[in-house]
């Protein structure tokens, strides 16, 4: 396959001024070459998929942006491990490109702010330029607080243990587990730290409010583990695997259903490993 090449085409060029359904660009705006195109649509799709987007969504994301930029025969395949795009640039010559994902998170601001991008570039409200700009600036790591995870599982498990019946103390030692939760990866900085995180939090998650209850009295150890619990359950990824089977992508499905599956493994293993050792601790004190 002959290397990307930097040649993009001019603006007067009539293959592109005829381009079925290609709206004019912005002013001053101008065509980039096929490798700065490649990398558009590679960080638009990688960080949909990244950041707990649907499979399908990447997919016709990334088309849509190929086709907005007027190339032909563009095409999309993706699943929770890798991204390929294919597409026919102005010289009529096929390329592809593969894009390995590493990373997992949830932020689906992330995922909305690709898809606002994407109708501004169908709208010519953008050029291709700063298209790659933002895409390239919604792909650096987060600069929001590393104290925003705590709270904001903190407060989940306030609302989760008011559901469960719980009352204040329930909801202080629920909010108190599901913090001390997201800061294990700050303190076991391992490579797996989304596994570690989900067997040692759920064991102190229900470690915690046993021992808490056994040495006061206070508080109905269902509901402050419940909600201490609940921010852990693989929520997105059971919801992103129905929705690819229902679409007939198995092998998304399939992937996304095998997360989640090994993901409520290790809370409930974690759980009972914390259930274990209060019972060995209770008959201590």
């Amino acid at each position: 396959m002959r290397k990307h090449g930097s040649s993009g085409f001019r603006r007067n060029d009539r293959r592109y001024a005829s381009t079925p359904g290609r709206l004019p660009l912005p002013q001053g705006g101008r065509p980039m070459n096929t490798a700065g195109r490649i990398k558009a649509l590679t960080l638009a799709g990688r960080i949909i998929l990244e950041n707990g987007g649907e499979t399908y969504r990447a997919e016709d994301t990334v088309v849509r942006m190929a086709q907005s930029m007027g190339l032909e025969e563009p095409d999309a395949f993706g699943v929770p491990s890798g991204l390929f795009i294919s597409f026919t640039d102005e010289t009529g010559e096929r390329r592809t490109n593969v894009c390995r994902m590493r990373g997992r998170d949830t932020d689906l601001g992330r995922v909305d702010q690709v898809n606002q991008l994407s109708r501004r570039l169908a709208a010519g409200q953008i050029t291709e330029e700063e298209l790659l700009r933002q895409l390239t600036l919604l792909s650096s790591p987060s600069e929001t607080s590393r104290w925003h995870m705590p709270l904001t599982a903190a407060l989940t498990a306030v609302g989760f243990a008011l559901m469960f019946n719980g009352s204040l103390w329930e909801m202080l030692i629920s909010a108190l587990c599901a913090a001390v939760t997201q800061m294990i990866p700050w303190l076991l900085p391992l490579q797996h730290s989304s596994m570690a995180k989900n067997v040692v939090g759920s064991a102190i998650s229900t470690l915690l409010p046993m021992l808490f209850h056994h040495l006061t009295g206070f508080g109905l150890v269902d509901a402050m583990v419940a909600g201490a619990l609940m921010p852990l359950v693989p929520g997105l990824s059971m919801t992103n695997a129905v929705l690819d089977v229902v679409r007939g992508d198995m092998v998304s499905g399939t992937a996304h259903a095998a997360r989640a599956l090994l993901t409520a493994a290790l809370v409930a293993g974690g759980a009972l490993v914390g259930a274990e050792v209060f019972g060995w601790i209770g008959g201590v004190l």
